[in-house]
C-alpha cells in the first residue's frame, strides 16, 4: 500500500505507476535541457568577455529551454506533490475531512488545468498553422509548442490521480 491508500494492483496504482514513470523521463530530460543551457550560458559568458563575440542566438534557445524546462518538470512535481502548500486548517481535522478537501481542492484545480492545457494545446496549433518562427535563426515555434502541451497533459493526468486518490479515500473511510 502506498501513503495514499491504494492498493498496488488497482487501476489507480496502474495508473500512478504509469505517470511517474513518464513523468520522471521528461523530468531527466528536462534536467539535461538544463544542464545544456548552463554550458551554452558558460560558453556564451566566455565568448562575450575573452573573444567580444557573444552568440546571437543564446536569447532564442534560453526562451525554448526555459519553457521546456518548467513543463517537463511539472508532471513529476505534480506527481510527487512537490507544490508548495499550506496545511495549516487541514492538519487539523479529520483524515476523511482532510480526503474531502484535497479531492475537491483536486477536482477544481483538474477543471482549471483542463481549460488551460486545451489552451496550450490551441497555442501551438495557431503558432504551426501560422508558421511563426524566431526573428534570429527562423527556428520554427510550434515543436517546442507542442512538446509543452503534450508534457503538460502529465500535470493533468497526474492531477488526476491525486484527486480521485483522495476522493476514494473520502467514500471508503
Amino acid at each position: 500500500m502506498t501513503p495514499e491508500g491504494d492498493g498496488p494492483t488497482s487501476d489507480e496504482g496502474w495508473a500512478r505507476r504509469c505517470n511517474r514513470r513518464a513523468s520522471s523521463l521528461l523530468a531527466h530530460i528536462a534536467a539535461a535541457v538544463l544542464a545544456a543551457l548552463a554550458v551554452m550560458t558558460f560558453c556564451d559568458v566566455v565568448a562575450r568577455y575573452f573573444f567580444n563575440k557573444p552568440f546571437i542566438f543564446s536569447v532564442e534557445i534560453t526562451e525554448f529551454a526555459m519553457g521546456l524546462i518548467v513543463y517537463l518538470g511539472l508532471g513529476l512535481t505534480t506527481h510527487e506533490k512537490g507544490h508548495v502548500t499550506v496545511d495549516i486548517v487541514t492538519l487539523r481535522v479529520g483524515e476523511r475531512l482532510r480526503a474531502a478537501l484535497e479531492a475537491t481542492t483536486g477536482l477544481l484545480a483538474l477543471g482549471f488545468l483542463t481549460l488551460m492545457v486545451w489552451q496550450i494545446w490551441l497555442r501551438a496549433g495557431s503558432l504551426y498553422a501560422k508558421g511563426d518562427y524566431t526573428p534570429v535563426f527562423a527556428i520554427p515555434l510550434w515543436p517546442v509548442a507542442f512538446a509543452i502541451a503534450a508534457a503538460s497533459l502529465l500535470l493533468l493526468t497526474g492531477l488526476a490521480v491525486h484527486a480521485l486518490g483522495a476522493l476514494r479515500r473520502t467514500l471508503h473511510r
